[in-house]
């Protein structure tokens, strides 16, 4: 299991209850680990692969028995939610956040996540200087669509994510 990973799953700091996406969920590990933290909430997985997809619900068939976990093949530009609101969405080395114009993705984000939610783009990039440079891409798209972000660097310094919140325009909406 890639450290990214592990390191990802500790920062989420999931809660039993949490209603948790992960965009581009690839063979299942991080929704097993989830999974395994969870009593009533739910990891909602969703990758463009339909491979993907097929190997994800085998590795982790008992969270989708039980109601944990739900996979689903979709793209995020055409993403519905499910009819599920999110207090963590993440996504691992998934670069569509930095390698083109993001914000039609980060609007469907931020549509979907609760009002107190949080969003986590992990990134590991050989060298730190690259993983430098991604980390400043990541966080102008996020600023520019309003979001306030926080940078952490993980256990080795070409990893790092990217947490990000939306900014309310009512400060009544604040938490």
């Amino acid at each position: 299991m890639p450290e990214r990973l592990r390191w990802a799953v500790r920062v989420l700091d999931i809660s039993p209850e949490d209603q948790v996406l992960e965009i581009g969920c690839g063979s299942g590990v991080a929704v097993s680990l989830i999974g395994d933290q969870l009593a009533g909430g739910c990891i909602t997985a969703i990758d463009r692969s339909a491979t993907a997809i097929k190997r994800a619900t085998e590795r982790n068939a008992d969270h989708v028995a039980s109601g944990k976990a739900v996979l689903r093949q979709v793209d995020l530009a055409a993403f519905t939610g499910f009819g599920r609101r999110f207090d963590k969405v993440f996504a691992v080395n998934v670069n569509l956040f930095w390698v083109r114009p993001a914000d039609p993705y980060l609007m469907i984000i931020k549509e979907h996540l609760r009002r107190d939610g949080v969003l986590h783009l992990f990134y590991e990039r050989p060298g730190s200087e690259k993983a430098s440079h991604m980390a400043k891409a990541v966080t102008a798209a996020l600023s520019s669509q309003g979001f306030s972000t926080v940078v952490t660097s993980g256990p080795s310094p070409s990893l790092y994510c990217v947490s990000a919140r939306p900014i309310s325009d009512n400060p009544a909406d604040s938490p």
